[in-house]
């Protein structure tokens, strides 16, 4: 899966302030996670604080849930070294990406 970098980012963002690493695991979209993972690790810009508040304090919350609900060992290189382990989906090795199966019960 190859995007343009701008539209990686900003899915990335969404992702992360929408707290969607699980979607974007569950479809194996490596290129996204590890995007996530990118954005998680460098913490919202500082400068944003002075352009955008509301975005660097919904960035931080986002970042703080992030480690919070686990993720924190997904990093982009853990995200390249699971991805070489599944295959490279272009490739046709990766598994068919699966869909969670929200009517049965916990």
């Amino acid at each position: 899966m190859s995007r343009h970098r701008r539209t990686l980012y900003a899915d990335a963002l969404q992702a992360l302030l929408n707290g969607d690493m699980a979607k974007a695991a569950i479809r194996r979209d490596f290129e996204l996670l590890r995007e996530i993972a990118r954005l998680a690790q460098s913490d919202a810009p500082l400068d944003l604080a002075v352009t955008d508040p509301a975005l660097f304090a919904s960035w931080r919350a986002a970042v703080t849930r992030y480690h919070v609900a686990g993720w924190t060992h997904m990093t982009p290189n853990r995200v390249d070294q699971i991805a070489t382990e599944v295959g490279n989906p272009e490739d046709g090795l990766a598994l068919a990406p699966v869909e969670p199966d929200l009517t049965r019960g916990s």
